[in-house]
């Protein structure tokens, strides 16, 4: 393992506004809606499917809905179901629902009976707040013959306001950094209030670029109230001859295994349409926490390790103290940060188990700031060194590199750059 840090610059930076809330838990900073957030996820939960078998060059639509006293179903949710094949949908948790699907073959916007569909019932939603693994996708392979009770009949609405709770998942979409839906409000957004972030965004996987495979697919993955744009400046910077930048879009403050779970079967779903033959990801700060266990469940399910290069950037191994404050203070906490806190049962269960044999792991570590509030005295004004550089991290990994940066503007610099830049040339 190569070692290489440079001396600590003595000069004391301030903390971001994030942690500075953080570490004043319950005085403002948009405590106040945690509440109705936390209430708002814990009381509902989501059901995804894939269809398969979808009529070529015809609208496909996915159905979510419950059957009343009267016994006729009762539409809850409804939309497209994209080239991906994957709908989901945002649900209460105290009730259990069907799903269909059809191919709407006369293209008149309603489920009539013999157009290709197919259905399972008695479907309870995945809690939004459960960190137990158990997000596998319901298949649904469409055939005239199916089903769904004769005489059902389901109508698209006519505007997509009235097409109820669907839950937006984005694989492969193309985008550039300024979609509206990629700003650093909508990062804060993502943290303080994660059941809204949901709501309106969704969570997905976005590439840069039409799928190449002759490029290493690179996901980026940023922290806990980050944005895509936070990596803007290392990317737009990035010799992209033989990489394809894709980066994951998820609200920062759901529980950390949700949020793994979602990349873990975005990365899947994705690597089993394109069949890429390796992926390397790049985390920033909490990202790593949610990529470490990605990757994880990732080579279990898929039976092999095709993650050959991973590169994380100032990441909290050991948790965050302020977190622990915040957990402690209020009542009603991000969900997120029970996970960021020191010795939670998350970050215990995370580091026992090692990242998979043939997975190459480079760690960046930032450091400037002696001091500052509610932090250790080595910190790169965000988060401590010593939590950057858990041992057993450390020691694991392929290259260990510190910088005399602060914590966003690590992302911002050359020599960080340089660094993944030399990671991904031999994947």
């Amino acid at each position: 393992m190569h070692v290489q840090r440079r001396r600590p610059s003595q000069r004391h930076a301030s903390q971001t506004a994030l942690f500075a809330c953080l570490a004043a838990a319950g005085s403002s900073c948009a405590i106040l809606g945690l509440r109705e957030q936390v209430a708002e996820i814990a009381a509902h939960g989501f059901l995804s499917v894939q269809v398969e078998a979808m009529a070529p060059a015809v609208p496909t639509y996915a159905v979510a809905w419950v059957t009343g006293a009267d016994g006729k179903p009762e539409t809850i949710g409804l939309q497209p179901v994209g080239a991906d094949g994957i709908a989901s949908f945002l649900l209460l948790n105290h009730r259990r629902y069907s799903i269909g699907a059809w191919s709407d073959i006369d293209k008149n916007k309603v489920y009539d009976g013999g157009e290709p569909a197919a259905s399972v019932s008695d479907l309870q939603p995945l809690p939004l707040d459960d960190t137990f693994d158990r997000s596998r996708l319901v298949t649904l392979k469409l055939a005239t013959t199916n089903g769904l009770a004769p005489g059902q009949s389901f109508t698209v609405p006519d505007t997509e306001s009235d097409m109820g709770d669907a839950l937006a998942v984005h694989l492969g979409d193309v985008v550039n950094f300024d979609d509206p839906r990629f700003t650093a409000e909508n990062g804060d957004m993502g943290m303080w209030r994660p059941f809204d972030f949901l709501q309106k965004l969704g969570v997905g996987l976005y590439f840069l670029q039409p799928y190449d495979p002759n490029k290493l697919p690179v996901v980026f993955v940023y922290g806990i109230s980050g944005s895509p744009q936070d990596w803007r400046p290392m990317i737009e910077s990035l010799d992209t001859a033989k990489v394809q930048p894709w980066f994951f879009h998820y609200p920062g403050g759901m529980r950390v295994e949700r949020s793994a779970n979602g990349l873990v079967s975005a990365i899947l779903l994705l690597k089993q349409k394109h069949r890429f033959p390796k992926l390397a990801i790049v985390a920033h700060s909490m990202g790593g926490i949610v990529t470490r266990g990605a990757i994880q469940r990732v080579v279990e399910q898929a039976g092999s390790n095709f993650i050959s290069t991973y590169v994380t950037i100032s990441v909290p191994w050991g948790g965050h103290e302020a977190a622990a404050k915040g957990v402690q203070r209020l009542n009603y906490p991000v969900p997120s940060w029970r996970d960021m806190e020191p010795g939670s049962d998350y970050l215990r269960s995370l580091l026992a188990r090692p990242l998979p044999a043939g997975t190459k792991h480079d760690l960046i570590f930032g450091f400037k700031s002696t001091g500052g509030m509610g932090l250790p005295d080595d910190n790169d004004g965000t988060v401590g060194v010593a939590s950057q550089l858990v041992m057993q991290v450390q020691e694991a990994a392929h290259r260990v590199y510190g910088l005399p940066l602060g914590h966003a503007e690590i992302l911002r610099s050359p020599e960080t750059r340089r660094l993944v830049e030399q990671a991904l040339k031999n994947p």
